[in-house]
């Protein structure tokens, strides 16, 4: 049932993927994070992970609205075990395994905060834009897939996560990642689809699938985990030899 709904629409909700002890430690963890980066003004490498400060428009490379206000922390398994720990679970890697993706190995995680009040939108955008050539090929050879896992309840309310069904079977489609411009227009997005997530729900998606969000206007938090994977050879394990020592 996964599979087939990832194929055709190029997402797949899954329900309770984690379980709420899961997810308090994981908001735990993002809090721990988070107050490293509690002076920032300024995107900055923190311990190996990357903080991006929220800034106005949403745009990098501009002042934070106040001290320590966070949109992003990248590579944040980095500087926190349990996130590392999330990246290989057997759970997560047998669901990017169960969509077709052979050998799944890691490439980057992140988590995405959306304050209160001033966390900005995410423009439609396609994941695989922002890896390396060598990992597109992968994806392309091998297969890929991307998480991502709610530690808030998110919806309509607090800028939930959303997805243009369908446009993975597209590829690649040129377009300008910019916080002050929706790129509507640039995806075909007759298949909208806002997907209602509560804490420990996830959805696993194409790496080319067209998805975004918009403002946190509301005063909840919205935090989410993203995890991106890609494929590779089958291993082979080796043949054991049938001689008796």
């Amino acid at each position: 049932m996964i599979r087939e709904r990832f194929d055709r629409d190029g997402w797949a909700p899954v329900a309770g993927l984690l379980t709420p002890r899961e997810v308090e430690a994981l908001r735990s963890a993002s809090d721990e994070l988070a107050a490293k980066g509690a002076h920032l003004q300024a995107d900055a490498e923190i311990d190996g992970a990357r903080y991006q400060v929220q800034t106005a428009s949403g745009r990098r490379g501009e002042t934070a609205v106040a001290p320590g206000a966070l949109r992003k922390i990248t590579f944040a398994s980095s500087a926190s075990v349990e996130v590392a720990l999330l990246r290989n679970d057997r759970r997560v890697l047998k669901l990017i395994e169960s969509v077709g993706v052979t050998s799944p190995r890691w490439i980057v995680d992140q988590i995405n905060l959306k304050a209160p009040r001033i966390g900005t939108g995410f423009p439609w955008h396609q994941d695989a834009a922002f890896v390396a050539w060598q990992q597109r090929d992968a994806i392309a050879k091998y297969g890929g897939a991307n998480l991502v896992i709610a530690l808030d309840r998110a919806d309509e309310v607090n800028g939930g996560f959303e997805v243009l069904s369908g446009t993975h079977a597209g590829g690649a489609v040129n377009f300008d990642y910019d916080t002050s411009n929706t790129n509507g227009g640039v995806f075909d997005e007759s298949r909208r689809t806002l997907i209602p997530l509560d804490p420990g729900d996830a959805v696993v998606f194409h790496p080319q699938l067209a998805h975004g969000s918009g403002p946190n206007t509301s005063l909840l938090q919205r935090r989410l985990v993203a995890l991106w994977f890609i494929g590779g050879p089958v291993i082979t394990p080796p043949l054991r030899s049938g001689k008796k020592l």
